[in-house]
Formats: C-alpha cells, sequence, structure tokens
C-alpha cells in the first residue's frame, strides 16, 4: 500500500504540465519554484529599449583680427528633431554677435519650433512658431505664426527636393521711435540636398515671404551650404546666407549677407 501511494504521487508529479512562461503562476513567483522543482533554469524575458528618436547638430564659428583692425565674430547654431510614428517636432535657434573696435556691429538671434504631420508618404501639414530679435537692423522683436502644407518632390536616397506653402501672421515690434507693425503674410519655400557621398552633402535653401496687404513689402531668406564629415560625429560646414528685406524699417538697409565657415556637432 505505501509502495503505491507513493508511486502515485511521484506519477502525479511527473505527468503534470510544465508551467509555461507568461502564464499567472510563474509570473507571481519569478518562475523559480516551479522551474526547480524539473530542473529547468527560469529566465524572464528581456524588454528590448527603444532607440532614441531624437538627432539634430550643433554648430560653432568663431573669428577674430587684430593689428589695423580688431574685431571678432561668434555664430552658434543649433537643430533638433523628435520623430513620432506619423509626425515630427522640429526646434531650431541661431545666434550672430559681432564687435569692432569696441563697437558693437552685430546682434542678432532667432527661434523656432514647428509641429508637421504627415498625410501621406511625401506630403505633410505643419505649424510653425517663430521669434526673432536683431535690434541693429531696426527689429526689437519679430513674432511669426504660420501654418501650411509640405511636400516632397524628390525623395531618394542621394536627392531630396522639398517644397512648402502657407500663410500666417507676423507681429513686428521695431525699435523707439519706429512704428510697430503686424500684417498678414504667406510663405513659399523650397529645399532641395544632394549626397555626394555617405559623409558630404550640398544644401540649398529659398524663402519668400510676403506681406499680404502690401505687395512692395516682401522678404527673401536664401542660404547655399556644403557640409563635409571630418571624424564620427564631426563635421566642417562652409556656408553662405542673404536676407533680402524689399521694404526694411525705415533707415536701414535691404540686404544682410553671413559667410561662414563652422564646426559641425551631429547627434
Amino acid at each position: 500500500m505505501k509502495i503505491t501511494i507513493v508511486t502515485l504521487l511521484l506519477f502525479s508529479l511527473l505527468a503534470s504540465p510544465l508551467p509555461v512562461q507568461g502564464s499567472p503562476y510563474l509570473k507571481d513567483h519569478d518562475g523559480s519554484l516551479m522551474a526547480k522543482m524539473r530542473g529547468v533554469e527560469f529566465v524572464p524575458k528581456q524588454i528590448a529599449k527603444e532607440p532614441s528618436r531624437w538627432n539634430g547638430n550643433v554648430e560653432i564659428s568663431y573669428l577674430q583680427t587684430g593689428g589695423n583692425t580688431e574685431s571678432q565674430t561668434f555664430a552658434g547654431e543649433g537643430k533638433a528633431e523628435r520623430a513620432f510614428k506619423r509626425a515630427q517636432l522640429t526646434g531650431e535657434a541661431r545666434g550672430l554677435y559681432g564687435g569692432k573696435e569696441g563697437v558693437t556691429s552685430e546682434k542678432s538671434w532667432s527661434t523656432s519650433l514647428k509641429y508637421g504631420h504627415n498625410i501621406s508618404n511625401r506630403s505633410s501639414v505643419f505649424v510653425l512658431e517663430s521669434v526673432e530679435r536683431n535690434t541693429l537692423k531696426g527689429i526689437d522683436f519679430r513674432y511669426v505664426h504660420q501654418g501650411g502644407i509640405g511636400h516632397y518632390f524628390i525623395k531618394t536616397e542621394t536627392d531630396t527636393l522639398k517644397g512648402e506653402v502657407g500663410a500666417g501672421y507676423v507681429k513686428e515690434d521695431r525699435v523707439d521711435p519706429l512704428k510697430d507693425v503686424g500684417y498678414a503674410n504667406a510663405r513659399a519655400f523650397l529645399g532641395y540636398v544632394h549626397a555626394f557621398t555617405e559623409q558630404t552633402r550640398f544644401e540649398q535653401t529659398v524663402e519668400y515671404l510676403p506681406n499680404l496687404s502690401d505687395s512692395e513689402d516682401y522678404i527673401i531668406n536664401e542660404e547655399t551650404a556644403v557640409i563635409a564629415n571630418l571624424m564620427g560625429q564631426f563635421a566642417l560646414q562652409t556656408s553662405f546666407a542673404v536676407a533680402f528685406d524689399h521694404l526694411p524699417p525705415p533707415g536701414f538697409e535691404k540686404t544682410d549677407r553671413v559667410f561662414k565657415t563652422a564646426l559641425l556637432y551631429t547627434f
């Protein structure tokens, strides 16, 4: 009788099904008790970490001269983008400071935040908010609120051509004693990128910003840049930018030009 009872107990233990990973029993007891009874080591499933979807770059340039003319110029710029399943969030900031013979000759900064939502593989809608300050050009603060649609006309491994059109409102606080202005505006943008190699590329952008209530008042921004990788995440960027304001604040020039060579760090 004792032999029969012992035999039945052993048979019932051996015949019972092994616990399945993810079962409530293993979840409550870390899989240790039943695994040890079967002589099996239980290893909890590792959850893979989602890679970071932030990317962007930071660039810095500095120029100083001495002797017959003493001057210094500092420029910095940064861009960061967060990619979602069907959207993108992009932030940009840039600043420029220059002095000559102890007198400030350049001082400006701007920042922007843009949210885009994809409506197809090549098209998206966006909203854009930006703030700019350039007192030496007569602008105390310029606030821009815009929305629009963008589309990739070319989207290959080596070439991209993207266009954007939109409309919005501009609030411009000018330096004293100039009068502040506000107006509805439109925006047309075209950006082209060509990759010569994986480490060298060419970029060209053109932006047109007309005042919808005055055909003589418009702004054109253009920038040409070549970026070449140095090592790792560092690259060298050479660029030339032109900002043309057809109807600037009274007493100020229409055209600003910036040529710079900068060290670029990509993340």
